[in-house]
């Protein structure tokens, strides 16, 4: 992608056999936001740059489906928390920041499914990591 302007954190989604979306941050002042692009091929190019879906000063977009729902959640960075859109079309976003629980501290992250096995050996290294940092 290039937009003709300075974009980092950047997202790919694969909405169809033929659809992509590129969620990503505008890193230009006084933007500093997040925004999407499309294309029928994975590695582009991407066209159609959207208006803003966040408020400026968000960053470390990361994105999952759940059910009929795209989620879009990112740092907002200046208020310290984390915010989150929703959008089935990704040309229409509900914020729903007021929704979401994000860990106290968490700074850019991607959300991934997986099994409970996993989750559940995840869980067991950071209880054990905090017990050592006690």
């Amino acid at each position: 992608l290039d937009p003709g302007f300075s974009s980092i954190d950047a997202m790919i989604v694969r909405r169809a056999a033929d659809q992509y979306v590129l969620v990503f941050k505008d890193n230009t002042r006084p933007e500093r936001d997040i925004k999407v692009a499309f294309a029928d091929k994975a590695v582009g190019p991407y066209t159609n740059v959207s208006a803003p879906i966040t408020e400026p000063f968000t960053e470390g977009p990361t994105t999952t489906k759940v059910g009929k729902d795209w989620l879009i959640y990112f740092d907002m960075y200046r208020k310290k928390t984390f915010g989150a859109v929703k959008t089935r079309d990704f040309k229409t976003f509900t914020d729903v920041s007021k929704e979401i629980s994000v860990p106290v501290g968490h700074k850019h992250g991607t959300i991934f499914k997986t099994n409970r096995k996993v989750l559940n050996k995840l869980k067991a290294y950071e209880r054990d990591k905090q017990k050592k940092l006690s």
